[in-house]
């Protein structure tokens, strides 16, 4: 999550930290870049289940930017897709649909390593079908868990809130959980622990007590201190209000224990805070409860340098309060910049220290106490020397819980993520959807840009080829279907001037966007659309003719027929399915009843002619003579009889049946001729055996077999 790169040389364990840097004079602007976000339903969580965010955290890896959160799924708004907790996205925006790793729990924090692995945080539990615990290393490229990881974090609450690699070459883990386990060695920790980023490895040497959950960590960039903040009271023996340095050398001692919070005087009543970063200009920043963000002088016994808070202007809102200020729910160093993102929407306020400023209940800013730096949304910049906010950054946005997590792309596109439903200000146009995810790059559209001039699709077989021709300032096309006259649907993405997709039946309708390489998409252009296919019609003619046991149906060809579908209706009742054929006969079994066939012609499309009745010619076959007689005789043990008769000319079968004590012939068995006998089971009683031939469906009259047993 944190964006630190470690830089280690071959011979030595020498680690230094860069940021990504970020053009000064460079600003982002919505509209929101992004079409594809997330969707609910939300998932399973036993941590986050007061927030309402789908969207947890954004991490670029290998050209790709990965999106940790609690979401069920991904939406461009046309589609929706089930893909649970973890998604990657390519620079543009658009999901990609080849990483589809299954993570059974929110993942609430991703961090790069330095030999090119990713960390994974969060609940997870199982990741493609391993029990991981809470924390997991993986395969950006492949989406596999690293060869040879041997890390497992359980326990407790059994969650990671926060991963990150720190400069003192240390990956640290915070969150709520109790155990770490390395080659079936478990350490008990109390929400905290740092490891070799490589390897794996814990430090068992260093295993902090912190009474409450923790949700961010930072280490000093000029001195021995890891800072963490969180919702706890207790940490390395010392009562405090959820924010704490302790030594990086000894885990019982606090190096800060004096943060007060902007409530001074309500010591133990507001103590939950979100973020924490240290910089290399020797100060702390600290995010959280109350709607602040404080930073601290390291290098003067922590002093208060200066307070932000978010809450309404009655003035400048005109008395309306709908869009108030809220916590501030992470903070990322990026460049020269600090993000903290927040459940904001009205206004903000900068104040200088060395007291906190003022926080009113009734979520009002009072001018008095600070100066008022206008509106917010969601997200604030700052600069990180001065600490000062970055006015000219303010993008209009809204939703309800407000951001999470925030990251810039290598394209210099700035993504975050949290509870965020639209962007731009509705007094100035239509807003464009958020859906929990949000890419914002800086000015210009890159240039002139334009829809593809003309478009066409062509039919041939059951593929639709479709073409256009460049458009100035695309880097790529989208290609939209409609079916019937529908919604227009995401048929695929290319770089080149051409498509191929697979046709279906219905009226289809093509559209092709352009889209620039900051992720602009131009109007649709429709395409003309031309069939190339032969027309369909259903068979000229066809017939069914009887032969035993089975009907033989055939038809010529066809135009435009790919395939036939054969129907029967039996005694004039429905017309169902018997079968589909690509060539141009079918046999069918044969049964009793007034039969009759139908044939209908189907495209390569899945389109259906309408059908054919067929002839149908009775099998020429002679009329059918009882068995000349028949006998029955029992064995020795009285146990089974043999029924025995003469064969009958042309008979297919022979059905035996039985009466007991003159009773209702019931039946007994069935044998396919030339054989002329059957055995049976004898039972008490005057039994009386009868054998019927059986000619195609015809039946002949049941004779009596002598002796009655």
């Amino acid at each position: 999550m944190r964006k630190v790169t470690i830089l280690l040389t071959a011979v030595a364990a020498l680690v230094a930290t860069t940021f990504f840097a970020s053009a000064a004079s460079a600003e982002f602007e919505v509209p929101q870049r992004s079409a594809w976000g997330l969707a609910g339903p939300e998932s399973t969580t036993n941590s986050i289940g007061s927030f309402s965010a789908l969207g947890w955290t954004v991490e670029e890896s290998n050209g790709f930017m990965f999106v940790g959160g609690k979401f069920q799924n991904v939406t461009d708004g046309n589609q929706t897709v089930n893909q649970a907790n973890f998604a990657r996205f390519d620079l543009t925006g658009e999901w990609d649909s080849t990483f589809t790793p299954t993570v059974d729990r929110p993942v609430l924090s991703v961090a790069t390593a330095p030999d090119g692995g990713l960390f994974v945080g969060g609940e997870v539990r199982v990741y493609n079908g391993t029990n991981v615990g809470s924390l997991t290393k993986i395969d950006p490229v492949t989406g596999n868990i690293w060869p040879g990881w041997n890390l497992k974090v359980t326990g407790g609450t059994n969650v990671v809130r926060e991963v990150t690699v720190e400069a003192d070459g240390w990956a640290y883990a915070v969150g709520s959980f109790t155990d770490v386990r390395y080659n079936g060695t478990v350490t008990p920790v109390t929400n905290i622990f740092r490891f070799n980023p490589a390897t794996g490895v814990p430090d068992t040497t260093w295993t902090p007590d912190i009474n409450g959950g923790v949700w961010d960590v930072s280490v000093s960039k000029v001195n021995d201190s890891v800072y963490v903040a969180g919702w706890f009271t207790q940490a390395a023996g010392a009562s405090v209000l959820g924010a704490i340095g302790i030594s990086t050398t000894s885990d019982t001692t606090a190096t800060w224990d004096s943060f007060p919070g902007n409530h001074p005087n309500d010591a133990g009543t507001w103590y939950k805070q979100y973020g924490i970063e240290a910089t290399e200009n020797g100060h702390v920043w600290v995010a959280g409860e109350q709607h602040s963000v404080w930073i601290h002088d390291e290098q003067n016994n922590y002093a208060l340098i200066k307070n932000h808070i978010t809450n309404c202007h009655l003035t400048l809102q005109d008395g309306d309060c709908t869009r108030r200020g809220g916590e501030f729910q992470e903070i990322e160093r990026i460049g020269d910049r600090i993000y903290a993102t927040c459940h904001c929407w009205g206004h903000h306020a900068t104040g200088d220290g060395p007291e906190p400023i003022p926080y009113n209940r009734l979520d009002r800013i009072d001018p008095a106490d600070a100066d008022i730096t206008g509106s917010v949304s969601a997200i604030v910049a700052y600069d990180v020397a001065t600490g000062e906010r970055i006015q000219s950054f303010n993008p209009y946005m809204s939703g309800d819980v407000g951001g999470f997590g925030v990251a810039q792309a290598s394209d210099g596109c700035l993504w975050t993520t949290g509870g965020i439903n639209a962007v731009g200000d509705p007094a100035a146009g239509p807003q464009t959807p958020g859906r929990d995810l949000v890419r914002l790059c800086d000015g210009g559209g890159g240039g002139t840009f334009e829809a593809p001039a003309s478009c066409s699709a062509v039919l041939e077989g059951t593929s639709i080829d479709v073409t256009w021709p460049a458009a100035n300032g695309a880097a790529e096309y989208v290609i939209r279907r409609s079916v019937d006259g529908g919604t227009q649907f995401w048929r695929g993405k290319v770089t080149t001037t051409s498509f191929t997709d697979t046709s279906r039946s219905g009226t289809l309708v093509y559209y092709v966007e352009s889209k620039s390489a900051d992720g602009d998409v131009s109007e649709p252009t429709e395409c003309t659309f031309e069939d190339n296919n032969e027309a369909l019609v259903a068979p000229a003619t066809c017939a069914a003719v009887e032969n035993g046991g089975n009907i033989d149906v055939t038809w010529p060809t066809a135009g435009g027929a790919a395939e036939y579908i054969i129907y029967r209706s039996v005694d004039g009742g429905n017309q169902n399915w018997r079968g589909k054929v690509s060539t141009t006969s079918f046999t069918d079994s044969n049964r009793a009843g007034t039969l009759v066939y139908y044939v209908a012609s189907k495209s390569a499309t899945g389109d259906v002619s309408t059908r054919t009745q067929c002839t149908f010619e009775e099998e020429d076959t002679p009329t059918p003579e009882p068995v000349a007689s028949c006998s029955a005789t029992a064995d020795a043990a009285g146990a089974n009889t043999t029924i025995t008769w003469p064969a009958s000319a042309g008979a297919t079968k022979y059905v035996i049946y039985r009466t007991v004590d003159g009773g209702t012939q019931f039946w007994r068995g069935a044998v396919d001729a030339p054989a002329t006998s059957f055995t049976d089971s004898l039972r008490t009683g005057d039994v009386e055996y009868f054998v019927s031939a059986k000619f195609g469906n015809q039946f002949t009259t049941a004779v009596a077999c002598t002796p009655v047993l």
